[in-house]
């Protein structure tokens, strides 16, 4: 856990309301094998949730850019968690003396975080006396969806539904690169200069998250802005970009999720958003891999940007209003069908 959360109030960048946290929001976190987690959540005032949104945000992301998301969610009743996963945010750094760079290790142990998470903390939350089980819908973003994918094809039976956005199923730098060569070269390179940046690789600049950059992951100027604001505020948030370890875990793990125990075995009912303007995932593979799920739609959105969540309202609301409608098929309309944890 950081200093700004353990030893005082965090501080808080100049911000309009709706990016703040939401009246009732609550920190935590938890250890497991060693790595410590940073979590938050928050729940509606004076009702009983219909549903808890668990959300996992993509690479280099923290809890608080997802405070506007959180309110959203309360405004439709629904309780909200989001955990920093190792190597980012306020949870620990694999790389404690170069803490903004961005290594990994085997994607199986963000799914053991996952779990943890899940069975310790929210499954006992998600239990009301009067109402039995509160259903849960998983939402994950970019680095988050691969992981959450690959969770579900361990834990089919924790989630009502999932919703994703841009996700993380190829890695656009290696569109056109056969699974077996862009393997090899991973591994190798991982190998090799595992904690080395990836080419044109640096620590943390405010460059990689402009709005108004060529490779701008938002076209809205404040939703764009604030990712910046928070790490400015609070510098213990502040990562780099990734490196060859991360790198060759993340192909291993697309590599997973193509074939055919991946994504093909998932029944859980699946909805995701794909942004037009998409340097970092492939969609194309996407959509592939999407149209041999068994329960799984997708929507490309005209003028989105890879951070769907945080771009324009148009594009915002494409993927909100898919994700409100996956909850009320696979949630509210169908209460008799949950079944105990």
């Amino acid at each position: 856990m950081t200093k700004a959360h353990t030893s005082g109030m965090p501080v808080v960048p100049e911000l309009e309301e709706r990016f703040r946290e939401p009246p009732g929001w609550r920190w935590h976190g938890f250890t497991r094998n060693g790595r410590t987690l940073r979590f938050g959540s928050v729940f509606p005032k004076d009702s009983i949730p219909d549903a808890v949104v668990v959300c996992f945000p993509g690479l280099g992301e923290f809890a608080e850019k997802y405070f506007e998301t959180a309110r959203s969610m309360l405004d439709s009743n629904m309780a909200f968690w989001v955990m920093d996963w190792y190597g980012q945010g306020a949870s620990g750094r694999y790389l404690p003396h170069d803490p903004e760079k961005r290594h990994g290790g085997p994607f199986s142990e963000d799914v053991a975080d996952m779990h943890y998470f899940i069975l310790e903390y929210i499954k006992h939350s998600s239990v009301h006396p009067d109402r039995g089980r509160i259903p849960m819908a998983l939402l994950a973003h970019s680095m988050g969806a691969n992981i959450g994918l690959k969770f579900l094809t361990q834990y089919p039976g924790l989630f009502e539904c999932a919703a994703f956005t841009a996700p993380l199923i190829g890695v656009k730098a290696l569109a056109g690169v056969p699974g077996p060569l862009a393997g090899l070269a991973t591994n190798l390179c991982g190998a090799l200069m595992g904690k080395s940046y990836l080419p044109g690789g640096q620590g943390w600049c405010v460059e990689r998250h402009r709005p108004d950059g060529p490779k701008r992951l938002s076209a809205d100027p404040v939703r764009g802005a604030v990712h910046n604001l928070w790490c400015e505020a609070n510098p213990q948030l502040k990562i780099g970009d990734a490196t060859y370890g991360w790198l060759k875990h993340a192909q291993k793990s697309c590599a997973f999720l193509q074939s055919s125990a991946g994504c093909a075995t998932i029944e859980t009912p699946c909805f995701f958003g794909l942004a037009e303007n998409e340097h970092l995932v492939d969609n194309a593979l996407a959509r592939k891999v999407i149209h041999n799920m068994k329960n799984a739609q997708f929507v490309d959105i005209p003028w989105g940007h890879h951070e769907i969540l945080m771009d324009v309202d148009e594009v915002r609301q494409v993927f909100l209003d898919g994700f409100m409608k996956l909850v009320k098929v696979s949630i509210l309309d169908r209460p008799e069908t949950l079944k105990p944890f």
